[in-house]
């Protein structure tokens, strides 16, 4: 998932790109911050997907690297 327009955020990459565990390849994380579960799996739906992205949009993780 990337945003095409210019902001701020602690979860958004400057080029737009998207950083919350439900997106990220399935597996363990290698720093150590996700759990498997937490990571993307093909039963993850568009509604999970869109509900996750608009909380982390209202509550930012300032703990995960922008």
């Amino acid at each position: 998932m990337k945003f095409t327009c210019d902001m701020f955020h602690p979860n958004i990459f400057a080029d737009g790109r998207v950083c919350i565990s439900i997106l990220h390849a399935p597996g363990d994380d290698p720093m150590g911050y996700e759990l498997s579960a937490e990571r993307w799996s093909p039963v993850q739906s568009v509604e999970k997907i869109l509900l996750s992205v608009v909380s982390m949009l209202a509550e930012p993780n300032d703990e995960m690297r922008r």
